[in-house]
């Protein structure tokens, strides 16, 4: 069995490591659309493949890019295309200053999962994270009919609704940061609460 490097229902962290941030990024990209308990143990056997590096990205520098693409597909990761040129697009940057412009630079990556990643490793982030747990919970806690299921992919209507979502949150969960109200919305909202 493999060890779990990231937790799903623990992500806020502020003070990562450079390998901690490079393995969380690979979280963002590898989660986009599945399950994050499955794709936690994925990710987990994917790094033991490269671990004698001293970060993530290191490994998967030495690995090449063929080398990456056939460890996804051994693995059974999915999405082998997209998933492979955006590890490979993202070896270069600093995921400690990058903005979240820089971010959707990278192959497949969306709205969603740049915010998700900014504001789940930079303290006071201001980002809405419009996944359908948020958007389900806008539909049946708040009331907001002409909320989407999925998430929105026009920048416009990302942001329109993104704003609404901020004002709730910020309404409803007083003196909580956004991290915390989006992580307890995810875990009320997927049967995760205890």
């Amino acid at each position: 069995m493999s060890v779990t490097v990231i937790d799903p229902k623990n992500i806020t962290n502020y003070n990562r490591t450079d390998d901690e941030l490079q393995t969380f990024w690979l979280f963002c990209i590898l989660v986009a659309g599945k399950n994050s308990d499955t794709t936690s143990r994925v990710l987990s056997k994917l790094l033991t493949k490269i671990s004698p590096y001293s970060t993530p990205f290191e490994g998967i520098r030495e690995l090449g890019e063929e080398g990456l693409y056939n460890l996804l597909v051994e693995n059974r990761v999915g999405q082998y295309n997209r998933i492979a040129k955006a590890i490979w697009q993202s070896l270069y940057l600093d995921l400690r200053t990058c903005s979240r412009e820089d971010l959707m630079k990278i192959h497949g990556v969306s709205h969603k999962t740049s915010r998700f990643f900014l504001l789940h490793t930079r303290e006071f982030c201001e980002e809405i994270v419009l996944d359908t747990h948020i958007l389900r919970w806008m539909r049946e806690k708040c009331g907001i009919r002409d909320v989407p299921n999925n998430t929105p992919q026009s920048l416009n209507k990302y942001e329109y609704f993104a704003d609404l979502c901020k004002y709730l949150m910020t309404t409803h969960f007083p003196g909580l940061s956004l991290a915390q109200i989006d992580l307890f919305i995810w875990t009320e909202m997927s049967g995760r609460l205890e």
